[in-house]
Order: structure tokens, then C-alpha cells, then sequence
């Protein structure tokens, strides 16, 4: 797996190339942590997984803990060009609509959930 890195004022974007799985997860970590823990505000990260060949079960934890993590910062989460093999595994593991549904960026999830 490979990433090229874009980003505009506060949004971070990875495209994602060749394969997600347990030799290359640690890399997609390293780089969206390091995008994230930069000078500027983050409010949305954007995944393009349109090259993506192959996601194993490692992968999947990997996007689902990039997901929690963003809901945590308050950053917007966003699994772009999802091709039919991906598709496929994230609506037989039951995450399709999880790591598709749009959240609010801007602010952490716990605030979002009316506590004073």
C-alpha cells in the first residue's frame, strides 16, 4: 500500500493504493496521525480508496480505528471512491454504513451528544 498525501486549509487527504492489510496498516497509521498532529486544524480527513486492490481483516480494524479516532478529534471522516471488493467486505462485516454514514466535523463526538 501506498499514500500520496493532498491537503487544502483544514482537510487531509490519502489516496490509498495496493493493499490494506497487516504489512502495510502501521504505514496508513503513521501518516494520517502524523496529517493530523500538524500546525493547522484538522476538521476533515478524506480516504480515497479507489486504488485500493485488497483490504484484509487488519485493514478494517485499521479504517475502523482511523474512523474513531477522527469522532474522538472532532475531525470528519470521509471513505471515498469504496470500489466493489471493498464495498463487499465492509456490508458483510456490517461497517458499510458505519464508515460511510457523513459526521459532523468540528467538534469532538461527546459534544455533539447534548452534554452540558
Amino acid at each position: 500500500m501506498t499514500t500520496s498525501f493532498g491537503s487544502g486549509r483544514h482537510t487531509v487527504r490519502l489516496a490509498l493504493t495496493g493493499d490494506l492489510d497487516y504489512d502495510t496498516c502501521g504505514e496508513l497509521l503513521r501518516r494520517v496521525r502524523t496529517a493530523h498532529d500538524g500546525p493547522r486544524e484538522v476538521t476533515d480527513l478524506h480516504l480515497d480508496c479507489r486504488e485500493l486492490e485488497l483490504v484484509d481483516s487488519m485493514g478494517l480494524s485499521t479504517l475502523l480505528e482511523i474512523h474513531r479516532s477522527a469522532g474522538r478529534d472532532g475531525t470528519a471522516f470521509h471513505l471515498e471512491g469504496i470500489g466493489p471488493a471493498l464495498r463487499r467486505l465492509l456490508e458483510l462485516t456490517g461497517t458499510y454504513e458505519y464508515l460511510t454514514s457523513p459526521q459532523r466535523s468540528g467538534a469532538p463526538a461527546e459534544s455533539s451528544q447534548g452534554r452540558t
